[in-house]
């Protein structure tokens, strides 16, 4: 008969490899056109600093600068903004889903801007390469100027953003179609329209239901346990 310690010791090393299949790595890149001017991504505790240029995040393919996890499945992400300097009208910052890293990918995402839509919209690029389409004015405000709430939403392909002054009373972006093949990229986006743009978030989380997609770390006792801060920048 197996020996209890054994046994038990075999079992702690299936849940760390479980677990640690399940963690996150945030990655920080420029997307697009945005690599002439490279940009950055600054992790201090649970709070990030993104300095992003690139063309737009508009018409067939993007330029900004981009952190992001991979995420598969429904999911809720959400962050809270503490400031942005945003030097243009169409500017922007905010939680932005795409298929992949290539310039023209699909992609939905709730952002807020340096005034146009009315300082915060959702857009989408429903086809790669395709056009990208928003709605305007649905949640008017300087919402560039104060702290706020940002969340996308996910239900296979519909895409729902929303914005709150609170993080608990939620202002509907509405809602896209975009279809996107698992994994799909999830995370922060900064576009200065060819100008340097920054924003500065904490609390950053990505759930499924009752589950964290990001962050997720795995301790020493191979706990799955919620984490800020590891980071590779290409």
């Amino acid at each position: 008969m197996m020996d209890t310690r054994l046994a038990i010791g075999a079992g702690l090393l299936a849940l760390m490899m479980v677990c640690a299949a399940t963690a996150q790595e945030l990655v920080s890149i420029d997307i697009g056109d945005a690599a002439d001017t490279p940009g950055s991504t600054v992790i201090d505790g649970d709070t990030y600093t993104i300095e992003g240029s690139g063309s737009d995040i508009w018409n067939a393919a993007d330029g900004f600068r981009y952190a992001y996890a991979e995420i598969s499945g429904d999911f809720e992400a959400v962050v809270h903004q503490i400031s942005t300097d945003l030097p243009q009208d169409w500017s922007k910052a905010g939680v932005h889903a795409r298929q992949s890293t290539d310039a023209g990918a699909q992609n939905a995402q709730a952002i807020v801007t340096g005034s146009g839509a009315g300082g915060s919209q959702l857009t989408w690029r429903p086809a790669a390469g395709g056009a990208t389409d928003e709605f305007m004015g649905t949640a008017p405000g300087p919402w560039k100027d104060n702290e706020c709430w940002i969340k996308l939403t996910r239900v296979g392909d519909e895409f729902h953003g929303y914005i709150s002054e609170d993080g608990a009373d939620w202002w509907d972006l509405l809602a896209a179609e975009v279809s996107m093949s698992d994994p799909v990229l999830v995370g922060l986006a900064v576009c200065g329209l060819d100008d340097v743009a920054t924003a500065t978030y904490d609390s950053f989380t990505v759930v499924s239901g009752n589950r964290t997609l990001y962050p997720l770390d795995v301790d020493g006792r191979g706990k799955a346990a919620v984490m800020w801060g590891e980071m590779k920048s290409r």
